[in-house]
């Protein structure tokens, strides 16, 4: 643009008070509304500005007049080449002129203005002026650009938000979703939800508290409600809502807006532990054990119901929380007793302590074991006792049996005449009963330190140790059968013992093989006699044999003779008189063979 001398396109007239007036009111309007006016008059190359113009770059009014480069300058550098642009648009096309830009102001700020201007022409409609107003809307610009960062902000959190945020119109219809609440639903497109019945998504059973949480929020009121929904895929979700009013600018109640997040693995673990709780206190409950807890001032914290009944049954009231477990009317001892314990568990001691008493509900002996343990809180600090009572009567009867059991066990092992010993595989023994002593003289001590290989008859140690090396082979608590061998007693003579040995090497309270072993001397000793005496039997019962034969020949040659019935009488008698001979002959045989017997058969 070309630099002209002249000032003014409109020369100024002389005025009078009207446009004095109107000039003021102009000048008003220019300030309040920040705006301001000019004219370009293209003939004489000349600008002309308004007072508000000179306001809003910051530059004194009586600087005028200004020329076009001045006003050209004024326009921000990234701006002009759009201005020149936009006006050479409107000169030439004819197009409204209507631009925004940036000025630079005196002192270097950088403003918006947005600006209006109709342009005057010739009769040949060349453009002879050009007169405009513009409006400094930098904080509108600034409101606006604030507004779509805040927008874009919200975008942002919502469509990375976690949780469901939708809008729905006061008919249900769901206007808006973010993404998280779309993949909740399983839509794969926002239009697969949107414009949507949301109760299309809810259990029937549920559907009731869905619609009470919408209707409270149009009618103003913030409610929150549990209920379940079935995806778009099927999916069925446990969800917890919390629904608010949006309102317009007069404050009416446009839409709703919900928070919605998925609550499915809280509810599962709700109802686990809901499920886990009723087990627990159907198993405290269930047992005759007493479990019960208490405050620093001994009042009932919980217990249960077994305990409940016991300390009701004392009081001869109901139990309940609260109460004093303290009790006075079992007698000052009781009350004592029960009142240190209680003192050293609160004072921080873990301890257990052993109560036999008559049951005052069943009146039977019963055994308990008490165990008391100091609760702390994250300071450390004793806050409560807690106190378990379990019922060992069975178990202190089965132990008094096991004892009496051992007793009369003990008593067998030390008084019979069967010795019991345990031994590893070399012969060394880890256990010999007390019954050792009556059978071979050796004190239990004097055995312990012995091998059995040291008292052993030397013609018998291979067979024995060919016993022990076989028995551990046999599977666990199988034996080989009994066998005699010889051991010497502690007096010296040599004992015959009868032993069955057993393997118990794996088992773990044995750990050895098992021999059972007693004295059987006196029983070798009768059997090697008879053995003795039937051996002398055979050699006389050989020996007479042949001595019995000849008159046994004899008598039974002369009975076939007399059959015969052949003789003559004298030569019959004869015969029979042999006959009594040899008759008095086997007699005196068989008397002798009596008399050689009874020599060896010793009463």
């Amino acid at each position: 643009m070309e630099k002209k001398e002249k000032n003014h396109i409109i020369p100024p007239s002389s005025l009078n008070e009207d446009d004095k007036k109107h000039k003021l009111i102009l000048r008003q309007m220019e300030t309040l509304g920040k705006l301001g006016h000019w004219e370009v008059d293209f003939v004489n190359q000349t600008l002309h500005w308004s007072e508000g113009v000179f306001h809003i770059l910051e530059m004194d009014p009586s600087a005028m007049p200004v020329d076009l480069e001045k006003g050209f300058l004024s326009v921000h550098p990234d701006d002009r080449e759009r201005a020149v642009k936009h006006m050479q648009d409107v000169l030439e096309t004819g197009i409204k002129y209507d631009l925004e830009c940036r000025l630079i102001t005196t002192s270097g700020k950088n403003i918006f203005v947005h600006s209006l201007a109709d342009v005057i022409r010739g009769k040949n409609n060349e453009p002879l002026q050009i007169v405009g107003i513009f409006q400094d809307i930098t904080e509108q610009r600034e409101a606006y650009q604030n507004l779509l960062q805040k927008e874009l902000r919200l975008s942002t959190i919502l469509n990375s938000e976690p949780e469901c945020v939708k809008v729905v119109s006061p008919e249900g219809i769901l206007i808006e979703m973010n993404p998280a609440g779309l993949q909740m639903i399983e839509a794969d497109h926002p239009e697969d939800a949107l414009g949507q019945k949301v109760e299309n998504l809810v259990f029937p059973e549920d559907l009731v508290f869905y619609q009470s949480l919408h209707k409270n929020a149009l009618q103003g009121i913030q409610s929150s409600a549990r209920f379940r929904i079935i995806g778009l895929k099927g999916t069925k979700r446990w969800m917890e809502s919390t629904a608010v009013p949006l309102t317009n600018q007069l404050g009416e109640i446009t839409s709703v807006l919900s928070v919605t997040r998925d609550i499915s693995e809280k509810v599962i673990a709700e109802e686990n532990f809901i499920r886990i709780k009723k087990n627990q206190e159907a198993l405290i409950n269930g047992t005759s054990d007493l479990i019960w807890s208490l405050d620093s001032n001994y009042r009932l914290i919980a217990a249960n119901q077994a305990f409940l009944d016991v300390m009701g049954f004392l009081l001869g009231t109901i139990a309940k929380e609260g109460d004093s477990v303290l009790i006075l009317n079992q007698g000052e001892a009781f009350y004592e007793k029960w009142k240190g314990y209680y003192e050293r568990g609160l004072s921080g001691e873990t301890f257990k302590t052993y109560e036999r008493f008559l049951s005052p509900i069943t009146g039977k002996e019963e055994h308990r074991e008490v165990s008391f343990n100091p609760i702390r809180n994250t300071n450390q600090e004793i806050t409560s006792l807690a106190c378990f009572s379990k019922d060992i009567t069975d178990l202190m009867l089965k132990r008094m049996e096991l004892v009496s059991s051992e007793r009369r066990y003990r008593a067998l092992v030390e008084n019979g005449v069967d010795v019991i010993a345990i031994l590893n595989a070399e012969g060394f023994a880890k256990y010999v009963s007390p019954s050792i002593t009556k059978v071979l003289g050796y004190s239990e001590k004097e055995a312990m330190n012995m091998n059995l290989f040291d008292i052993l008859h030397p013609d018998d140690v291979p067979k024995i140790k060919d016993r022990l090396e076989e028995v551990v082979t046999l599977p666990e608590g199988n034996s080989l059968p009994s066998h005699h061998f010889r051991v010497k007693h502690q007096n010296g003579s040599w004992r015959w013992m009868e032993s069955t040995i057993t393997n118990l090497m794996d088992d773990e309270s044995i750990g050895g093989i098992v021999d059972n072993f007693h004295d059987v001397t006196e029983r070798v000793v009768q059997i090697t006699a008879i053995q003795t005496q039937n051996e002398k039997l055979k050699a006389i019962a050989w020996t007479q044999s042949h001595v019995v034969r000849n008159p046994l020949a004899k008598l039974m040659g002369i009975v076939d003779l007399i059959k015969t019935g052949t003789l003559s009488p004298s030569e019959e008698k004869r015969s029979l008189d042999h006959l009594i001979e040899s008759a008095k002959e086997l007699d005196e045989i068989i008397q002798d063979i009596v008399l050689k017997s009874q020599r060896v058969i010793v009463p």
